[in-house]
């Protein structure tokens, strides 16, 4: 039996069921394309937007003038888009968010005093100007999102006059400026927070990965999903940090951390094959049980700003040092990842240089066929939902206009699924504005409900899009009944952003329909040549950092595929009927297996106890070009499927590991 070198005091025990149902709650969602992420909740955030909307609503409070009351919205919006990191990335985002949306605000409010042919044509160009942006960066398409969101938003404030455009444009600037002030010199948070909390997620779905697996609950494709996608997510995060000044710690820190999880997720993969193909006893349990609670240890370290590095250190390496070499395979595979977390923690906690990958991702800025379409279904969407609000006479017509913009996406199912979350998040936040207002009978009142909601809206604008929806619609309701009473706004907001969204979704599935049954033929094809480019990766013993690489770009095709095999994910994971969905299917699974393989494989070579097959393994990159320009995917798959791919790999000689078998 495996001692548990964590459990030595009460702190330190795992704890197997601490979160479980919150954690069940997050995979089932994230299996049906809806994203959590709890560790994203960021209170202080939310309480620094919080005085600065409340503090830019007071002059329209007071001098009782609507249009004042962009400065409010200005705060709000550069709150909600501040991308943390450096003060320069800071100042760049919320400076050109601010000088922009002054501008755009200001102009859009004389076009709005336009006819219907004067309002038509901004449409247009908020559609283009938006839908383009994807091929920018994304924290500049998110950037001209909301810009786009200023743009439709002024059609609902017309200036009779250039007097009045300015004062929009005056309030705007305004609120920017005073939300710059109060988050880059006032209010400064510590910049690295959301890139901390990232990757504090990934090293808690790996506990709970670990624990699932010691549970004998076997969920290959959803534990895949799962930590894949936190671990690209909080890659990202970490590389928006500039690698310069004194930033270089912390980015270096956070990159050699996710190293770390990528090393650790590829062991679990192996451990997962392992189990699946050859079962479970009790002492691996005991063992996969203590590696859980590291990694939970792990994850706790990452969420400290100044973590104890080198107690986990000493937990990592007390737990590698106790499982006895006649563990098995999978013992050698846990403590080989606890080793090398213990490794990773000792060398950060000595701010030692880690072999990792710190490569930069060149962005191309090209406009595919893909962004032209998706801007088309822009512009349909933005020009159907005008009229349909002006024909229907609706007084807050540019809520629904802001809702097209913000729920048409790309893909048609992530339409499907963002405009659910709009309409049930805005549905929640009309019933929660609704049913404080009885308990809001004054101003004060009012602002002290719009504080809560900011507080909640920003706190939540990482964890949960329909939270986020929550919280911001019962915002805007608040303030709407304080700077332009009228009966019925709650429900008016509920209509406006439910005809939006329904008008996004019909945009999505009608106007340059994706064919799917092309695009799943893509995703299949490119899944198989990242896996093979992987398994020739593994058999020519390249290099780590980019074996690494390979096996990151592999796991991500393989999702990407995954998610598309679902039609209605949102409505039950139903997914998609008929021969050729039966056929992806069975390949997915193959290509799963076939990866399981691969990894259990490169852990032999690093352990000696395989050599490899360098022939072998460039006649399979050569198969993956091939496959890659065009070649048949039929021949490679049905190879792949009966297990002709892993015969070979099972055929390698193993010094020690096949003698064993044949001993026994």
């Amino acid at each position: 039996m495996v001692r548990d070198p964590l459990a030595t005091g009460p702190s330190s025990r795992p704890a197997p069921n601490r979160g479980r149902p919150f954690d069940f709650l997050t995979q089932f969602l994230a299996r049906h394309s809806v994203p959590v992420s709890p560790e994203q909740i960021a209170p202080a955030e939310g309480s620094r937007a919080a005085v600065a909307t409340v503090m830019a609503l007071l002059p329209a409070l007071y001098e009782q003038q609507a249009v004042l009351a962009w400065a409010a919205f200005a705060a709000f919006w550069s709150c909600l888009i501040e991308p943390g990191g450096t003060a320069r990335e800071q100042f760049r985002i919320l400076g050109l968010f601010t000088v922009g949306g002054a501008i755009l605000g200001g102009v859009t409010s004389i076009v709005a005093d336009y006819p219907l042919w004067g309002v038509l044509p901004w449409l247009v160009l908020t559609g283009l100007l938006t839908g383009m942006a994807r091929a920018l960066t994304p924290s500049m398409a998110l950037l001209c999102a909301l810009l786009g969101c200023v743009m439709l938003a002024g059609t609902g404030f017309p200036a009779h006059g250039l007097q009045d455009a300015f004062v929009i444009a005056l309030a705007f600037g305004g609120g920017g400026v005073w939300a710059m002030l109060l988050c880059l010199v006032i209010w400064p948070l510590h910049p690295y927070a959301p890139a901390r909390r990232a990757v504090g997620s990934c090293y808690r779905l790996l506990s709970v990965m670990a624990g699932e697996i010691a549970a004998g609950r076997l969920q290959e494709t959803v534990h895949r999903q799962n930590v894949r996608t936190a671990i690209e997510r909080a890659r990202g995060l970490a590389l928006q940090i500039d690698a310069g000044h004194a930033s270089y710690g912390m980015r270096g820190r956070l990159i050699a951390s996710l190293a770390g999880a990528e090393r650790l997720f590829t062991a679990m993969l192996a451990v997962e094959h392992l189990v699946e193909t050859r079962g479970l006893d009790f002492e691996a349990r005991g063992t996969l049980a203590a590696f859980s609670a590291l990694c939970q240890h792990a994850s706790d370290a990452a969420l400290e700003p100044t973590p104890d590095l080198e107690r986990l250190a000493s937990e990592g390496l007390a737990l590698a040092e106790s499982i006895p070499a006649t563990a098995g395979p999978i013992g050698e595979l846990v403590a080989t990842s606890a080793r090398t977390l213990g490794t990773l923690a000792e060398g950060l906690a000595q701010k030692a240089r880690l072999p990792l990958d710190a490569e930069l991702p060149r962005h191309v800025v090209r406009l595919t066929p893909a962004i032209w379409q998706h801007t088309l279904r822009l512009v349909v969407g933005l020009l159907a939902t005008y009229m349909t609000s002006w024909w229907l006479g609706l007084d807050y017509g540019f809520w629904a206009l802001v809702a097209v913009l913000l729920v048409i996406q790309p893909s048609g199912q992530t339409t499907l699924v963002r405009a659910l979350e709009r309409v049930l998040g805005t549905v929640g936040g009309g019933v929660l504005a609704l049913l404080l207002t009885p308990f809001l009978p004054g101003s004060a009142q009012m602002l002290a409900a719009v504080a809560v909601f900011v507080i909640g809206a920003i706190a939540m604008r990482a964890v949960n899009y329909t939270m986020l929806v929550v919280f911001i619609s019962a915002q805007f309701i608040v303030v709407t009944e304080m700077i332009m009473p009228s009966q019925g706004v709650a429900w008016m907001r509920m209509l406006d952003n439910t005809l939006g969204s329904v008008i996004g979704l019909l945009c999505a599935f009608m106007v340059c329909p994706q064919r799917r049954g092309q695009d799943m033929d893509g995703l299949l094809q490119t899944a198989a040549v990242g896996n093979l480019r992987y398994l020739a990766a593994v058999l020519t013993r390249d290099d780590p950092v980019v074996t690494d690489r390979i096996q990151r770009q592999a796991g991500i095709d393989t999702t990407r595929a995954e998610f598309a095999r679902g039609s209605l994910p949102i409505l039950g994971g139903v997914s998609a009927v008929g021969e050729r969905a039966t056929q992806a299917h069975a390949l997915l699974r193959a290509l799963r297996r076939l990866s399981g393989e691969a990894t259990l494989l490169r852990f032999d070579i690093s352990a000696g106890l395989c050599d490899g097959d360098a022939e072998a393994g460039e006649r399979w990159r050569v198969t993956a070009a091939s496959l890659e320009a065009g070649a048949s995917l039929s021949d490679i798959a049905r190879k792949i499927e009966n297990g002709e791919v892993m015969a070979e790999i099972a055929a390698l000689e193993r010094a020690g590991r096949n003698s064993a078998s044949s001993g026994s």
